[in-house]
């Protein structure tokens, strides 16, 4: 197919004397036919129809359910702030618009924890659900298991920690921390 056969919304198709508005076109009311999308232009002289085959993909934005990576920026009282890196829902990435989020402290773990820092630190990684979006922002939990800090680093060497037996553990300092571990932290 040629370049010319790629139409943008306003752009004539044909006369309605000899093609009807099919799908992604219109009729101007004065028996011209217009595109009303983006894609190839298709005359189908069988059906005398004008219509555009959409070329673009369709843009999937957050929405509950999406699972995030997101990295931590601070840690208040009752809530860690973090910026959403990507999103996908049921293996299908989608678009993040707004990416400024909150894992508050009841939707961090299903037990009691003392505070928040003990749970996540600045520069972590984490891996979270959205459990609901506003025009304020993006509220994520990491209850579930497989939720919560994929990698995580020291406070006093900033290098990446190492999970062993149940701990995570500096390389260069020997300290262990504590966070909320996700089932998928990648360094053991």
């Amino acid at each position: 197919m040629a370049k010319s056969d790629i139409v943008l919304p306003g752009e004539f198709l044909a006369n309605e004397e000899e093609f009807m508005a099919g799908q992604g076109a219109y009729d101007n009311g004065s028996g011209e036919v217009y595109s009303s999308s983006i894609g190839r232009k298709s005359l189908a002289a069988e059906r005398h129809e004008a219509s555009v085959r959409i070329v673009t993909r369709d843009v999937r934005i957050i929405e509950r359910g999406c699972i995030v990576h997101a990295i931590v920026n601070s840690v208040k009282t009752n809530a860690a702030l973090v910026t959403i890196l990507s999103a996908e829902k049921d293996g299908e990435r989608r678009t993040v618009h707004n990416s400024m989020a909150s894992i508050a402290v009841f939707n961090i773990d299903t037990q009691y924890i003392k505070g928040i820092d003990e749970m996540f630190r600045a520069g972590d990684i984490v891996k979270a659900k959205v459990i609901d979006v506003t025009p304020y922002g993006v509220e994520l939990t990491t209850k579930e298991p497989d939720l919560g800090v994929v990698k995580a680093y020291g406070i006093k060497s900033r290098k990446p920690l190492h999970l062993i037996d149940g701990k995570l553990r500096d390389p260069v300092t020997g300290d262990t921390e504590t966070r909320k571990v996700s089932s998928e932290y990648l360094l053991r």
